[in-house]
């Protein structure tokens, strides 16, 4: 193609001076025809997340307009429903759909204008009810273990099968001893043949679309053999993606990702060399004229790493710093292809939507509910650092006192109508609920099962805006970058987006 691209890409939970100090995402150190502007904070929206942040890029809006008051919330469904769905993560997508946009985005402007636009695992750009542009979107479920029983048959095969779940559908592994290996398949896609303690890449379809996953048989007996199953990513196409993109290799990790933390099991997924390798086939198989791409590993990095980061003894803070700069390095190098690949001409925005802030303490407001005997008919749901109380019917004032009383005990603030207004969230309407909470600095809420309150060794983002923590960064390159002012706030970027668009290509870019 001719025309000139513009790229934006997201580095989800990216700071400045982590960008800064390694030089990273910068165009003229890839070639010495780009010149780059420099990392810059970006301040980000109230809750400072990656599905109110991204609905704010793309809208040049508030919360209090664009409707995404968090990266969960609900907009009026019975409790009952909520309790149901609350654990699903496809079930509690909708506040990461484009649907879920209550005043007009990029995507609409650049439709517009007659652009075509595909997007990369970037939220508020498909839909699952409605047709859009080319796109896919990433879940993801936690490791497990599965022990598959062996019979053997009359002609001497041990052999078996077992079951699980994800995202609400069942997938069936059957296990073929084969001399010291297993062979180990699915109904769809490769089989693997594994010896015990080396590691495979299962992928397979369910009917939602592609899953990966890492398997590793890890215990053998005559009878039965042990699959050590690690972070199960499932791919979502939307919009008539080209079924090419999903091809080879899956986007799950072979390997535990992030061991200074050894508190977790979790695989990175997608991994950052997967999504920019599906930006390439996006290009090549749609040919857009804007990409749209979210790199989400760094965010990862950060939110298992953060606290071991600047809390821990020093050995682990430097073992843990490096981990999650070897996570933007890795992202840098997926950028860079896709930079190689669009050419000199392109415009390019690497932008990030949030900060992260380290966590101690993990507060549950519905413990409060549970206590009050109220858990059946109410539930808070909601952000890291905000959560809404919906419910059939508004509590009674006595009740909205002794929630109000349990939840101070454990240091959450309500947010009343000044409040609200003063951080640009909704004051009214389904989706905040009966009531609005926040917590501060160093505290996250929880929404699943557990006490009140508990210490912990994490980090999360959502915290307010006035943080510096809570910044992500901007900078941009390009023909149609240049001389342009780089945006302060998240807002205020989707007219920089504008500007560079129309200084290629004409037009008016309000």
């Amino acid at each position: 193609m001719n025309r000139p691209r513009l790229v934006v890409c997201c580095v989800d939970g990216g700071v400045a001076p982590v960008v800064r100090e390694h030089g990273l995402f910068d165009p003229g150190r890839w070639s010495p025809t780009r010149a780059a502007t420099p990392a810059t904070p970006l301040t980000s929206v109230f809750p400072s997340s990656t599905a109110p942040a991204h609905a704010s890029f793309l809208t040049g809006a508030h919360p209090e307009r664009h409707g995404v008051v968090g990266n969960r919330f609900w907009s009026g469904e019975p409790v009952a429903e909520v309790l149901r769905r609350r654990a699903d993560p496809v079930e509690t997508l909708h506040p990461y759909e484009r649907t879920s946009l209550l005043t007009g985005s990029l995507l609409d402007w650049f439709a517009e204008r007659g652009a075509s636009v595909a997007a990369v695992h970037f939220p508020q750009t498909f839909s699952r009810s409605e047709p859009g542009i080319p796109a896919l979107h990433c879940l993801y479920a936690p490791a497990r273990r599965l022990v598959v029983p062996l019979t053997t048959s009359a002609d001497g095969v041990r052999a078996g099968s077992t079951g699980t779940t994800y995202f609400q559908h069942p997938l069936r592994l059957d296990v073929r001893a084969e001399g010291d290996r297993f062979r180990v398949s699915a109904a769809h896609g490769p089989a693997l043949r594994l010896d015990v303690g080396a590691t495979g890449r299962l992928d397979t379809t369910n009917p939602l679309g592609r899953l990966s996953f890492a398997l590793t048989p890890v215990r053998a007996e005559s009878d039965r053999v042990e699959l050590a199953v690690g972070t199960c990513v499932l791919v979502l196409p939307f919009g008539g993606l080209a079924p090419g993109v999903l091809g080879g290799p899956g986007p799950a990790s072979l390997d535990v990702s992030y061991p200074a933390n050894p508190d977790h099991d979790f695989h990175e997924s997608p991994r950052a060399d997967w999504i920019a390798r599906a930006a390439l086939e996006v290009l090549e198989r749609h040919d857009p004229d804007v990409l749209l791409v979210r790199f989400n590993q760094a965010d990862h990095a950060q939110e298992f790493l953060g606290w071991h980061a600047t809390r821990a003894d020093p050995a682990t803070r430097s073992s843990a710093r490096g981990q999650i700069t070897d996570a933007y390095h890795q992202i840098d190098a997926g950028a860079r292809l896709i930079a190689e690949a669009v050419g000199p001409d392109a415009d390019l925005v690497f932008f990030s939507d949030h900060g992260i802030d380290w966590v101690e303490t993990h507060l549950r407001p519905n413990a409060v509910l549970d206590a009050l005997g109220l858990a059946d008919r109410l539930v808070f749901q909601g952000d890291s650092n905000c959560a809404f109380l919906y419910g059939d019917a508004p509590p009674q004032p006595g009740e909205l006192a002794a929630i109000t009383s349990g939840l101070a005990e454990l240091g959450v603030g309500v947010l009343d109508a000044d409040a609200l207004r003063a951080w640009r969230l909704p004051v009214g309407g389904p989706r905040i609920g009966h009531l609005v909470v926040t917590c501060g600095a160093h505290t996250e809420f929880q929404y699943g099962d557990g006490p009140a309150t508990g210490a912990v060794r994490s980090a999360s983002h959502g915290h307010l805006p006035t943080d510096p923590a809570m910044s992500g960064f901007f900078r941009m390159s390009g023909p149609g970058a240049a001389g342009l002012a780089p945006p302060e706030h998240l807002v205020d970027a989707a007219s920089v987006v504008r500007a560079i668009w129309c200084a290629r290509r004409g037009g008016d870019p309000t």
